[in-house]
């Protein structure tokens, strides 16, 4: 009787505490550490959502948290705002792809450009008789004296005319070229390759600088044309070598050129003017059926190619005066330009893809990008196409002889194709396929491009006393005058440019932002802090309900 009677309070004193303590363990919110009532209520996201909706900034989303707005209205609005984001999200992609798809933007920046600020064009003159007669005959009685079979003179003049096909590449017996092709390389080899060189040969019978330019003047100053380090240079072009002038380009010589000539002053007096012999009884292989020059006005930091779209072409016929304005129009990159991918911008800087040159040039990819085509395909290249930076790699380029001259013949009207995208046209599906595919040669997106305006008067003896560019020259029949100038003092220069910054952007679409939906970057504040706030909510709430389920059942274990 003892033992129970002591074991009872001890029970009663167990119960009593567990009973004070269980309200603690189901609400572990309300513990001593100093958590409020507010703390304790379950965390609901539908209540934290009305209360957004009830205090953002943005418009019209308080009209679904009001509790005296029946469900219909709540519905109204709720489309309405959904309405409302759907157009704001098309406005905001049409006006990105807009953005995106035309990065740049070209404009008029100045219509008083200085003059003296723009290069002078480089000037490449070809006489349209591509062989000399002189030269011909000479040839052929070096030949003449080299063939064991004794043929004479004429014989071997009418075989120097087939040299003129690796010009225009035209050919007319296969079997005669090839044996007289034959017959060079047998008897016309050079002492340092011990072989044919058709370059060596064909520079040989070209009409000579020397003989074309009988005076020169540059600013009403008459200057010697073809004496060292002047200003007329013998250089290779699409029509074979040709007098130039200001060419400072390509050169496969790497030579070191001095910097091109720029002129302050207009009028027909103060440009380049050449006085020329047309020899016309010298013809012996023309390029054109008539009798005069070919002129070519182009930039001078590229290579002469009509293909490429950067050449102005003017031919000039004996016996008369021609006059050819330049106007120039310069066209200038900010360099935030840059940034953008070549494909984006449709333009190349200068000093990018230098592997055409030590400045880079469309006329310099594209001639590049033939060169690589015709060795591909006839394993040769002409040898008026300068090869420096066209083949990659230092192994040795064989130049075209007679007996490349079908295949050349082959591919001639796709090398004077150049396409540098490939677009599917219907019904032009074979004339993409035959052009040749350049991708790299996009213009450059700082250049000069020069617009020329001719004028020809018959040219006639003068008797007037003073300077004449004719003076001392009684038959005026078999020579020109050509003058080269800038037509004005002034041009107009093109910038070229981002055609929207980032904060350009940035305003154009917080505009759109809020006139559509009335938000502002305080609205976007209060969403992310929302988003934020739940994110915590959450996460307390889990811990807490983790940490009750962890101590419940020791709890009614106790209780047991």
């Amino acid at each position: 009787m003892i033992k129970p009677s002591h074991r009872q309070p001890r029970k009663f004193s167990t119960v009593s505490t567990i009973t004070v303590s269980t309200p603690n363990v189901d609400q572990p919110s309300g513990d001593a550490s100093g958590r409020t009532g507010r703390s304790q209520q379950r965390y609901s996201f539908k209540r934290e959502l009305f209360h957004l909706c009830d205090t953002v900034t943005a418009h019209c989303w308080r009209q679904l948290a009001q509790q005296d707005r029946s469900h219909w209205e709540r519905l109204f609005w709720l489309l309405a705002l959904i309405l409302e984001a759907a157009t704001l999200v098309v406005i905001i992609i049409s006006a990105w792809g807009k953005y995106t798809a035309n990065p740049l933007i070209t404009t008029l920046h100045n219509t008083l450009y200085p003059i003296e600020l723009v290069p002078f064009p480089a000037i490449s003159l070809c006489n349209n008789n591509r062989i000399s007669r002189v030269a011909a005959q000479r040839y052929a009685q070096e030949l003449a004296r080299r063939d064991q079979q004794r043929h004479n003179v004429s014989h071997f003049l009418e075989q120097i005319v087939l040299l003129g096909k690796l010009y225009d590449f035209d050919f007319e017996n296969v079997h005669q070229m090839a044996k007289f092709q034959e017959f060079l390389d047998l008897n016309d080899v050079t002492n340092a390759t011990g072989m044919y060189s058709a370059l060596d040969t064909l520079e040989k019978l070209s009409p000579r600088c020397e003989d074309m330019l009988l005076r020169c003047f540059w600013k009403s100053i008459e200057l010697p044309c073809m004496l060292k380090n002047d200003m007329v240079e013998v250089r290779r072009t699409q029509y074979g070598f040709c007098c130039t002038f200001n060419f400072i380009g390509h050169n496969e010589d790497n030579e070191i050129h001095p910097p091109s000539y720029f002129l302050d002053v207009t009028g027909p007096e103060m440009g380049l003017v050449l006085l020329l012999n047309g020899s016309s009884n010298d013809y012996f292989y023309n390029l054109f059926n008539n009798i005069g020059f070919n002129l070519q006005i182009f930039n001078p930091t590229e290579v002469p190619d009509m293909t490429s779209g950067g050449v102005s072409e003017q031919f000039i016929h004996l016996g008369t005066e021609t006059f050819i304005r330049v106007d120039a129009i310069t066209i200038n990159s900010e360099p935030d330009v840059l940034r953008y991918s070549r494909q984006k911008r449709q333009c190349v800087f200068r000093n990018e893809l230098l592997k055409y040159g030590a400045s880079y040039g469309r006329s310099n990819c594209v001639a590049a990008c033939r060169v690589r085509s015709v060795l591909a395909l006839c394993e040769c290249v002409p040898f008026y196409m300068q090869t420096a930076g066209g083949v990659a790699g230092s192994r040795s380029v064989a130049t075209c002889n007679l007996q490349h001259i079908a295949c050349l013949n082959k591919y001639k009207i796709k090398w004077s194709t150049v396409i540098t995208d490939i677009v599917r046209i219907p019904g032009l599906e074979k004339e993409m396929e035959e052009s040749l595919y350049c991708p790299d040669c996009l213009p450059s997106c700082s250049d000069s491009k020069y617009q020329i305006t001719a004028s020809e008067l018959p040219l006639i003896r003068t008797h007037r006393d003073g300077f004449s560019v004719t003076a001392g020259i009684d038959q005026v029949a078999d020579v020109s005058v050509v003058r080269i100038f800038f037509g004005q003092p002034e041009t107009w220069m093109y910038k070229q440019d981002v055609a929207y910054y980032w904060f350009e952007i940035f305003s154009s679409f917080g505009g759109m932002f809020g006139i559509m939906a009335g938000m502002s970057l305080i609205s976007v504040t209060e969403v992310v802090y929302f988003v934020g706030r739940q994110l915590v909510l959450v996460f307390t709430s889990r811990t807490w309900s983790a940490r009750r389920r962890l101590r419940k059942p020791a709890v009614l274990q106790l209780l047991e």
